[in-house]
């Protein structure tokens, strides 16, 4: 695929959601914006896929999750142990993870706009 400057995505995102509402909101997004998404609605069915896949490129995830693993926890996780890129997604800014999470991944604040996800994302592929 060549790129003309303007055209982005192709590649493919891991998005983890636990609301289904909010899942499909950003999953109709991101696909506008060119990217194939892969979908979990918590941080172990996340983890199950990435053991099943090669072809993910980016990890979307909600901060605020049930479980044992919240957003960020999963994003270290996968960022230390298969050196994956995530972008976090959060409503709860200020008390949903601690402010040394902040500097290390990008976090985006809900409610956000298709433009600003996909300079988010594409921000965060093109930082390899």
């Amino acid at each position: 695929m060549t790129n003309d400057g303007n055209q982005q995505g192709g590649e493919t995102i891991l998005f983890v959601e636990d609301q289904e509402d909010v899942a499909e909101v950003a999953q109709a997004m991101l696909e506008e914006l060119g990217y194939t998404v892969v979908y979990a609605s918590n941080a172990q069915n996340a983890l199950d896929l990435l053991e099943e896949r090669d072809d993910i490129d980016l990890l979307l995830t909600d901060i605020v999750m049930p479980g044992s693993l919240n957003g960020a926890d999963l994003a270290k996780r996968v960022q230390e142990e298969m050196g994956l890129k995530a972008v976090l997604v959060t409503g709860y800014a200020d008390k949903a993870i601690p402010s040394d999470q902040f500097d290390r991944f990008d976090v985006i604040l809900k409610p956000f706009r298709m433009e600003e996800l996909g300079a988010r994302i594409r921000a965060a592929l093109e930082s390899r």
